[in-house]
């Protein structure tokens, strides 16, 4: 039957859905354009976004500090009050509700089940308040668009993404053949190639280090990368969070071998400024980098630990299609469905996501109004304290590669109480009422091939307990 099929590419069914009569064209269909949102709170561009970070860094570093710097107790209290006027406690859980908004009622939950995929690939680690501002319109509005180019494109935008370049620091980074190196010399000083881009762009985003890249090759990879950035001119006073643009005295003029493969620029900034996605494109159509990506997209999808048989249709749609995402995304969604009898654990905000959905939990709040003067309601921070209770915040991962794909690093005692525990809570507020044993059958025989086996077990439960049961069962943990 593949029922499980909607829960690993997408969110599952709720009791008000229809079973697909086609179920990889249901799936096909929506990876093909842009899905309308159906986010009905306030909205905010990137640009907006940069604005209000940009005001609170330059406020707190160029004002407040000096202002205050005798009275650390002044500072404080003055810090937070720009904190409400900037939005700080507002943004990221705005951003994480219209995140599962379009999640949970859209018409694409499986374009928003790879949004979330990319955005934990592409990740972006929890920095000078980026988690706030930045991360939530960098996945709508940098990585979201880009899922329908090629993963050529992906790759590049997120690369000379603010988000990106700003939390690994490339702006800090300058060509140490570069002008600006060479003015620097000159008045006795150093200038410093910072390689965090270039390193976590061969070892995270493309070829991984099973390509065997060394030392040198991060060096070439980081000189490539010199001069993006973004470049605090004296007029703004946005600190840092201008937009990015290539600098060119910055950047450093080569000759360059990455992987064996050696780069020469022509004279001018054009040709410079294009030889970050010349690299790009080479490190995208690396074998080592075609089976990395794969692996892990199936991984995420499929099952964990994928054989082979399972991958190498995936690789074959990226080579056969010069890395067109859409056809990637296909072939992934296939993968799926051929090998729905396989399981796979899912993180906790996944897995939140299909409890919400599952069980018609009224998550959402009536609107979602901030005055910027005070602490947000306790209702609008929710999904900040939903996520860190579960221990999966996804736009504050722990390390560089993002959240962990794996069973063992999520099977532990606590993270399973703890998903126990949610459920208990929206019991006792009588959040969960409308279940009941009709409802449960219905949301099983859409979501679960062996029907029978889970409402067995839910019915050997007792009644306070069959909702828990269901949600907490280790077929709803794995999918």
């Amino acid at each position: 039957m593949n029922k499980s099929f909607y829960r690993k590419i997408g969110f599952g069914l709720s009791a008000n859905d229809n079973v697909p009569k086609d179920a990889i064209k249901w799936a096909t269909d929506q990876i093909k354009a842009m899905p309308e949102s159906t986010w009905n709170g306030p909205k905010y561009s990137l640009k907006e976004m940069m604005n209000f970070h940009g005001k609170y860094n330059y406020t707190d570093r160029r004002v407040l500090r000096k202002k205050h710097k005798n009275s650390r107790q002044d500072y404080k209290d003055a810090k937070n009050k720009l904190k409400y006027t900037t939005g700080h406690y507002y943004f990221e859980p705005l951003w994480l509700y219209k995140r599962h908004h379009e999640a949970l009622n859209g018409s694409s939950p499986v374009f928003h089940r790879f949004l979330h995929f990319w955005g934990n690939h592409f990740a972006i680690q929890k920095k000078n308040a980026m988690y706030v501002y930045d991360v939530g319109p960098y996945h709508f509005e940098v990585i979201a668009p880009a899922m329908l180019k090629n993963i050529e494109d992906l790759v590049y935008d997120v690369t000379i993404s603010w988000a990106m370049i700003h939390n690994l620091d490339n702006s800090k980074s300058i060509g140490p053949n570069s002008l600006r190196a060479l003015k620097m010399s000159e008045r006795g000083r150093s200038a410093n190639l910072n390689e965090n881009h270039g390193r976590e762009l061969l070892e995270l985003h493309t070829v991984s280090p099973r390509a065997g890249y060394n030392q040198n090759d991060v060096i070439d990879m980081s000189k490539v990368m010199s001069g993006w950035m973004h470049k605090k001119h004296k007029s703004t006073k946005k600190e840092e969070n201008v937009p990015i643009s290539f600098q060119d005295d910055y950047h450093d003029s080569g000759p360059f071998e990455i992987l064996g493969k050696k780069y020469k620029e022509s004279f001018g900034t054009s040709s410079s400024k294009s030889m970050l996605r010349k690299v790009i494109k080479d490190l995208v159509r690396h074998p080592i980098c075609i089976d990395f990506v794969s692996r892990k997209l199936c991984n995420h999808f499929v099952t964990e630990n994928p054989s082979s048989e399972i991958i190498h249709p995936v690789k074959d749609a990226w080579i056969n299609s010069d890395g067109d995402l859409k056809t990637i995304h296909e072939a992934v969604i296939k993968q799926a469905f051929k090998y729905s009898h396989l399981k796979k654990f899912q993180t906790p905000e996944t897995w939140l996501l299909q409890f919400i959905r599952m069980s018609a939990l009224d998550y959402f709040p009536k609107n979602y109004n901030y005055d910027f003067k005070s602490k947000p309601s306790r209702i609008i921070g929710k999904p900040v304290r939903w996520l860190r209770n579960l221990g999966h915040n996804p736009y504050r991962p722990l390390q560089p590669n993002g959240w962990s794909d794996y069973e063992a690093d999520w099977m532990s005692p606590e993270f399973l109480f703890r998903r126990i525990g949610m459920i208990k809570v929206q019991q006792d507020k009588k959040r969960l009422d409308h279940i009941d044993k009709s409802y449960l059958k219905m949301i099983v025989s859409k979501n679960f091939d062996n029907e029978s086996d889970v409402l067995k077990y839910i019915n050997s439960a007792k009644n306070s307990e069959k909702i828990l049961a269901l949600f907490s069962s280790k077929w709803m943990l794995k999918t």
